[in-house]
């Protein structure tokens, strides 16, 4: 399947999802519901060839899926598997669920911000961030955080593709460049 393809199914079926869910008011459990079967997949990779396997038939996996995930996942959610498993499409489902986060986090207007720091920050240290950072932007902020000891301290952030580097790092990199400048300008 190529890759357009693929991006069209990740698209529809998702959005399809989204839709049921808030209409059911669903959408947080689903959510949750497409995580543990994600765990499912990634902890059990005979299940997992099982159910993408392109030789056992879509109604064969829909059966599975429906034995294994009764119970455990809401009715919403395991309709959709079955649908997924029944048109051999579960090998997009964590495509499916990275829709889906994004959705949620546009649908709760939650801005993902990704922070580098040198060294991982403590729970209130997180929440001061998150808070500080959705005052600057103002917003909820969906925080993901990079731990990278190389930046020596401050932060890095990305959002919507753009980048604030204020790491020591950097800075450092800058002053000792405005240095080398100053010199050649001042031997030339």
């Amino acid at each position: 399947m190529s890759e357009s393809i693929k991006h069209v199914v990740r698209e529809i079926y998702c959005e399809v999802l989204f839709e049921l869910a808030d209409e059911a008011g669903q959408v947080d459990s689903v959510m949750d519901d497409l995580a543990s079967v994600e765990d499912v997949l990634r902890a059990d990779p005979e299940f997992t060839a099982i159910m993408t396997s392109p030789t056992i038939k879509g109604e064969e996996k829909s059966k599975v899926a429906r034995r294994v995930f009764t119970g455990k996942v809401n009715d919403l959610t395991l309709d959709f598997l079955s649908v997924l498993a029944r048109r051999n499409r579960m090998k997009s489902l964590f495509d499916i669920s990275l829709k889906y986060e994004s959705l949620i986090d546009k649908h709760y207007q939650r801005h993902p911000v990704e922070v580098t720091l040198a060294h991982q920050p403590d729970h209130k240290q997180i929440e001061d961030l998150k808070l500080r950072i959705g005052q600057a932007i103002s917003g909820s902020v969906k925080l993901s955080i990079d731990v990278d000891p190389s930046i020596v301290g401050g932060i890095i952030l990305h959002k919507d593709g753009k980048v604030i580097d204020n790491s020591v790092a950097t800075r450092l990199k800058r002053a000792v460049g405005i240095i080398v400048e100053k010199t050649r300008h001042k031997n030339a």
